[in-house]
């Protein structure tokens, strides 16, 4: 909907020109309405009209006066005018402020529908033209920032970011990575909030997006006056994960200078967000600098463990070296297609352990990278991670395929220890398997939950203590494992279809 203003002394012509024509079908919605020109300008700094409708002699500022001043500042906007002086001079001086038709009063409805029904088409096609070279220029800047972060610096791109993105070889900038997989919408309303933070300042945000699940943006300075500290940083991305909930994470590389430095920038966001280098403020990361290589494990040490753990079924020990891994990786100046390789030399391995014990060869992960998007360490974990945690459920679903035995030695630990806290995540680490196996595992062979399993050996355990001893309900709760008197009442009712005191009597 485009927005109409009114500007004219006379309280009746502002009635009659909302009440002459239906607006709303023309495709306005009146915005304003001031009673001189004086008034009109703080209007229209406020409302931004497209279209003004003013009266030429007016108190104070006149119609001409007006459009002369709003001109310089607001050049998109359209001017009509309307008067009761049919003086040509007029005319020819409100021409030359862009002015788009003039109406004598008293006011035609044909004539003033007319003539604003040519301004809106002229403001629509205005707008479509506008919107298509924006979208152009965003495309032109999307795949200059992609060409920096792959390290492609020819002179091609580095001109492209000096004139698109005002990026010079004297101007600092950081990289700020969102959390992957931010939605759209999200991601369109969180730069629109930064970008207002930044409006008084000279920095310009720059959007990117690496492949499709990589999102970002660019904060550069105008001059050398912006701060880019890291206090700074904080600062303006603190209050805009406050807006959009805690889940949101932001990981900022060092401060850089020039387009040459995109690449570099990118791979310290990605270091950020894998080490989660604090801040002081949670969910916001800074990059802090390489570790050196003493802090870190070897990589075939690392690998390892990887392989031992999916072995095992560890999920807990394969996130933790996996991350590990990467970590390493990410200090390592190696180029990605050794990356690559690496990863898919451990994928190989895992296979052949599947292979073993009969299962299904798990088919990789998309998580090369392209010639079109530089390696994205980070995203490239996650995917492994995910893969490797799949292979190590296989590989012990297959492994303890039809061995009933164990489940049955965790039925008997349930039977010996049921008095204590007891949870499935503890009798699975006891045997050392994994918690979601042993429970698939567990509902297989007895038909019953763990949970389940667990409430029929305490309530069995109960009805021996109601009718040996005289014992308090509260005290026979605790000593089958019920630390909450009211859960053993109902649990039992619902086994036994009695209360615990009428069963004792019985």
């Amino acid at each position: 909907m485009l927005r109409v203003m009114f500007v004219d002394d006379e309280p009746y012509m502002l009635e009659g020109l909302r009440t002459m024509v239906n607006w709303h079908e023309l495709g306005f919605e009146v915005c304003a309405e001031a009673s001189d020109g004086e008034d009109a300008l703080a209007l229209m700094a406020v409302t931004m009209p497209h279209l003004v409708l003013t009266d030429i002699r007016m108190p104070v500022i006149d119609g001409l006066q007006l459009i002369e001043q709003a001109s310089s500042l607001y050049p998109e906007v359209k001017y009509l005018i309307l008067s009761g002086y049919a003086d040509f001079e007029y005319a020819q001086r409100a021409m030359r402020y862009g002015v788009v038709n003039y109406l004598m009063k008293p006011l035609i409805e044909d004539e003033l529908i007319a003539a604003v029904e040519e301004i809106a088409m002229t403001i629509r096609g205005r707008n479509a033209h506008n919107q298509f070279e924006s979208a152009a220029l965003d495309r032109l800047r999307l795949e200059t920032i992609s060409r920096l972060l792959r390290g492609d610096n020819r002179q091609k791109w580095i001109e492209r970011a000096n004139t698109l993105l005002h990026l010079q070889e004297h101007s600092k900038f950081r990289c700020v990575l969102l959390e992957p997989d931010i939605q759209p919408s999200v991601q369109s309303d969180l730069v629109q909030m930064l970008a207002e933070r930044i409006k008084l300042t000279s920095m310009m945000l720059y959007t990117f997006g690496v492949g499709t699940e990589r999102h970002g943006f660019l904060l550069v300075s105008g001059d050398e006056g912006d701060d880019l500290s890291a206090a700074s940083m904080t600062e303006i991305l603190a209050s805009s994960r406050v807006h959009f909930g805690k889940t949101l994470s932001f990981s900022v590389s060092g401060e850089h200078r020039g387009p040459h430095a995109l690449q570099e920038a990118f791979h310290e966001g990605v270091v950020a967000e894998m080490c989660k280098f604090p801040s002081g403020t949670e969910g916001i990361y800074l990059y802090q600098g390489e570790w050196s290589a003493e802090t870190l494990p070897a990589i075939v040490e690392v690998t390892e463990a990887i392989l031992d753990g999916v072995r095992r079924g560890c999920t807990e020990t394969v996130q933790t070296q996996v991350h590990l891994l990467f970590i390493v990786l990410s200090r390592q100046a190696v180029a990605e297609s050794w990356v690559n390789a690496y990863v898919s030399s451990i994928r190989l391995e895992i296979h052949k352990m599947i292979a073993q014990f009969g299962g299904e060869p798990l088919r990789a992960s998309n998580c090369c990278s392209s010639n079109t998007v530089p390696l994205d360490i980070g995203l490239l974990e996650r995917k492994v991670t995910q893969e490797f945690l799949q292979a190590a459920e296989s590989i012990h679903q297959n492994n303890y395929a039809g061995q009933d035995t164990v489940v049955s030695a965790a039925g008997d630990y349930i039977k010996v220890h049921f008095r204590e806290k007891l949870q499935l995540q503890v009798v699975a680490e006891h045997f050392q398997l994994n918690p979601a196996y042993l429970g698939q595992r567990f509902k297989k062979q007895y038909g019953l939950t763990f949970n389940e399993y667990l409430h029929i050996v305490r309530i069995d355990e109960a009805k021996k203590l109601l009718r040996r001893e005289e014992l308090k309900i509260a005290d026979v709760a605790a000593r089958v494992g019920y630390s909450d008197s009211e859960q053993f009442v109902t649990k039992f009712k619902a086994l036994t279809g009695l209360l615990p005191s009428a069963f004792k009597k019985g």
